[in-house]
């Protein structure tokens, strides 16, 4: 398992991915054949549970994009699960400090690293590759991203990034400017201040910066400030943007 993302990170490049919510493979086949570097399946705030997560990775396996979930919350026991169906990386929400983050990346390790149970399945296709060679790498290649969504996040982001085993962090904007109390003002310099201290931590540890992105022009935006994690948005709003568009073309909305 060589993870292409750590790769592409560690040679400078900027890497792209989206959110996936929808619980269909179709979705995962279909976006697969575009340049993404990542998918995000998102159990945090959709239905979407381990099995869902399983069937939604099946169609990545031939192809370069790297399967990452985000993970409900910072729990050793649904991180093992996903882990073991063939993700790469986890996402784990709300980490507000050095402690947490640790928590992190004890339940994505193996032994001496972690507390991760030995009992892969899917990862080592049930058994068709050697699981000895997989323990051994896992470690290594498993991306661990802790997400920056609260004003006390952003005071410990420095030591959030200390951590071992802690490959970078990613903004939510929505839950930070709601902490900060100026929720979805992302003009306002107390939000973008926060963010550039965000940026300029993971810069200086030289880890993975990444932020959800509204639209092309914003992506573009934050690739040019130093992010190098850029979603864009997720599949139904990249689906309604269409459809929307198409619509308003053919007169019917306005």
């Amino acid at each position: 398992m060589v993870n292409r993302v750590k790769e592409k990170v560690s040679k400078g490049e900027v890497t792209y991915g989206t959110w996936i919510t929808m619980g269909y493979p179709e979705i995962t086949e279909a976006l697969s054949h575009l340049p993404f570097d990542w998918f995000v399946i998102d159990m945090e705030h959709t239905p979407l549970d381990v099995k869902d997560v399983e069937f939604l990775m099946m169609p990545l396996r031939f192809t370069n994009v790297v399967p990452i979930v985000r993970v409900p919350w910072n729990d050793f026991v649904i991180i093992k699960r996903v882990l073991d169906t063939g993700a790469q990386g986890i996402l784990v929400p709300q980490v507000e400090n050095k402690d947490e983050a640790i928590q992190a990346v004890k339940a994505a390790k193996y032994p001496p690293q972690g507390i991760r149970g030995v009992g892969p399945r899917r990862c080592i296709m049930y058994g068709f590759k050697s699981a000895k060679e997989y323990f051994r790498t896992a470690n290594d290649d498993t991306l661990v991203i802790v997400q920056i969504e609260s004003e006390n996040a952003v005071n410990n982001v420095e030591e959030i990034l200390s951590v071992n085993g802690i490959d970078g962090v990613f903004v939510g904007p929505n839950d930070l400017s709601a902490s900060l109390g100026i929720f979805q003002e992302f003009n306002n310099p107390k939000y973008i201040a926060a963010v550039d201290k965000v940026l300029n931590a993971a810069k200086a540890a030289g880890k993975i910066a990444g932020i959800m992105t509204s639209d092309p022009q914003d992506a573009l935006d934050k690739v040019k400030r130093g992010f190098n994690f850029i979603s864009l948005r997720h599949d139904i709003a990249y689906m309604i943007k269409g459809y929307t568009d198409a619509f308003k073309l053919l007169g019917v909305l306005k």
